[in-house]
């Protein structure tokens, strides 16, 4: 597996645009179309909000259908709390793709990310669509990526090109949320959480299926920018066989070869959005190791990456390590604290449960300086880890949050 230039479009035939249809006030791209030249198959995953948006009651509808072509998708707007009104507006969005496309309605699927509870300008979107369709390219994989973006300060794009027999398949990606962001996405069934993955794999929908929720788990899902999980999170993959490999139906050789390279640009896409986090002066990878199982090690690796503390102690550049500690005793998984050991960075804090002598608080300062900043909690009770990648909190963070709506 290598990386290759480009986001969405990398793979073949998949086209893309980002147009500005007005939902912004600031007058940026707002409105964002995937397509895929020919029939593909598509699989997501969505939040676990009880409050779910629109666009995510209607995707998870479409879905049932056997093929997908396109994905429309609005920012400025989550088309969230609008009742049945809301509930038509996505309906509608995708109606308009399906018509302009010459597609039935439930090839397309759709997404918003925004302000909760105001109604979607419809007439700004419908008026935008011979545009929206009209530019898209193989080439605006970057305006696609541009469109979907609300608080991000950076496109976030990947694509990676991996060999599955004689065939060479390409996976491609982009996606955006910078705040609230804490994931928990399902395949059955946040800023917001959106991210949009396209591949030009042979594969069914079953296997596709199962392949985006094992990359999902290790990834979105281990993210956290401010602990607030969105009712618009949703994560979508689109394959349409171009790449003429044998179809992978089942788990074998090649479907841990193209899971593996989705894994990948999945936590990579992850990663980027953490780094990006509203306000974000810090990236912090946290790794639980030893523990008895996977779900131990994930459960509490999210439970420090959550803390408000914590994240206020690294971006203070306080290298307080009892908040690292007192965070990990509050994941309700139960473990032995004389065995714990805690790392920031290279130096060990905590010894078997207790604080190491001589420890150097001005040698660990300077490892909270850094940008990125790696802390470790070995548990040492069994053999299962997992990591969460987070930022810092900073005045930014609150001053884009106390005035985000105005």
């Amino acid at each position: 597996m290598i990386i290759i230039k480009g986001g969405v479009t990398a793979p073949k035939g998949f086209l893309a645009s980002g147009v500005k249809a007005g939902i912004k006030k600031s007058g940026k791209l707002d409105l964002a179309l995937l397509y895929s030249e020919v029939p593909a198959v598509a699989a997501a995953a969505f939040t676990t909000n009880r409050f779910q948006a629109s666009p995510v009651k209607v995707s998870k509808l479409h879905l049932k259908n056997k093929t997908h072509q396109a994905i429309i998708v609005n920012s400025g707007n989550a088309n969230c709390a609008n009742g049945k009104v809301g509930d038509k507006d996505a309906i509608k969005m995708a109606g308009f793709i399906a018509k302009t496309l010459l597609l039935d309605k439930k090839e397309i699927l759709a997404a918003s990310t925004g302000i909760i509870g105001e109604y979607l300008p419809i007439e700004r979107i419908e008026a935008a669509i011979p545009k929206l369709v009209g530019d898209l390219s193989e080439t605006k994989s970057g305006k696609f990526a541009e469109a979907i973006m609300t608080t991000d300060t950076v496109k976030k794009e990947l694509a990676v090109k991996v060999k599955l027999g004689t065939a060479t398949v390409a996976i491609g990606g982009t996606c955006k949320g910078v705040g609230m962001i804490y994931p928990l996405m399902k395949t059955e069934g946040h800023a917001t959480m959106l991210c949009f993955l396209t591949t030009d794999a042979a594969i069914t929908k079953g296997a596709l299926s199962a392949s985006l929720d094992e990359a999902i788990d290790d990834s979105f899902n281990m993210i956290s920018v401010d602990g607030d999980m969105s009712t618009n999170d949703s994560c979508f993959i689109m394959a349409n066989g171009l790449a003429e490999n044998k179809k992978i139906a089942s788990k074998g050789g090649d479907y841990y070869k193209f899971t593996q390279a989705l894994k990948f640009t999945a936590s990579e896409l992850a990663k980027k959005l953490a780094r990006d986090g509203e306000g974000a002066t810090k990236f912090i990878e946290i790794s639980v190791t030893g523990a008895k199982s996977k779900e131990d090690a994930k459960v509490i690796a999210r439970r420090i990456s959550t803390s408000n503390l914590f994240k206020c102690c690294i971006y203070g550049e306080d290298p307080n390590w009892g908040r690292v500690a007192a965070a990990a005793g509050a994941s309700g998984v139960k473990f032995n604290t004389e065995r714990i050991d805690i790392y920031l960075g290279p130096i060990k804090a905590l010894a078997n449960g207790t604080s190491v002598k001589g420890f150097d608080k001005g040698k660990a300062r300077a490892i909270f300086k850094k940008k990125n900043i790696r802390i470790k909690v070995d548990l040492k009770s069994g053999r299962a880890n997992a990591t969460a990648w987070t930022c810092d909190f900073s005045k930014e963070y609150v001053a884009i949050n106390s005035e985000y709506s105005t």
